[in-house]
């Protein structure tokens, strides 16, 4: 009895199945594709979509779709600036946009790209090292580049060939007559993070 009590239960609930799934109006529909477009990063079918949203009396003076009008427009503009900024090798610059970007949206596709943005930063350092004029601007170089290392690791990027390519830092290093600073701690990350941005921010500000 009980079993055959459970299995009408279980019929009379997914009648109502279809009554739930259309109880959404229209604007409803249009609102969450709308939200769907902004969290996988399409922000020009997101910027529409609320704006479609917006027109309508349901929403019409709705904050949260205003504000999300909003958001869809910069975080296009942020998008494309990231997205520029790479291509050109300009990864600061690409970093700065990317990291306004994700605080607009945290679920942006994109946001996996910080580490790796600061990866290319260190990358290019060891490349420029070997081109200074000096055997002091060339330690700097490669101190530099292994800080940058450190903080991609610390961004979540979790590669053995980062740590390789932190061991050839410091041995470079090495060879300039400089000695590699030991291992930083579990804080290395947040106070080298904090310190490296704050530079960067000095810099970016200093280049507009």
């Amino acid at each position: 009895m009980k079993t055959t009590r459970k299995i009408l239960l279980c019929q009379v609930w997914l009648l109502f199945l279809p009554v739930v799934a259309f109880a959404q109006t229209p604007a409803e529909y249009m609102l969450a594709d709308a939200n769907d477009y902004f969290k996988t990063g399409r922000y020009w079918d997101a910027f529409f979509e609320y704006r479609n949203v917006a027109k309508t009396s349901e929403f019409a003076d709705n904050y949260e779709v205003s504000s999300q009008i909003k958001n869809s427009s910069k975080a296009l503009y942020l998008k494309r600036k990231f997205e520029n900024y790479r291509a050109f090798r300009q990864y600061e610059l690409a970093k700065a946009n990317l990291k306004e970007l994700v605080i607009i949206n945290p679920e942006d596709p994109n946001r996996g790209e910080i580490p790796r943005l600061t990866l290319k930063q260190a990358e290019d350092l060891m490349r420029l090292a070997n081109r200074q004029r000096t055997d002091a601007q060339t330690a700097a170089m490669f101190q530099k580049s292994i800080k940058l290392y450190h903080l991609a690791m610390a961004e979540g990027l979790k590669d053995e060939s980062v740590k390789t390519a932190i061991r050839m830092a410091e041995l470079a290093l090495k060879n300039t007559g400089v000695e590699p600073v030991s291992e930083p701690s579990t804080t290395y990350g947040i106070a080298e993070t904090q310190k490296i941005e704050r530079e960067r921010e000095v810099k970016i500000i200093k280049e507009q």
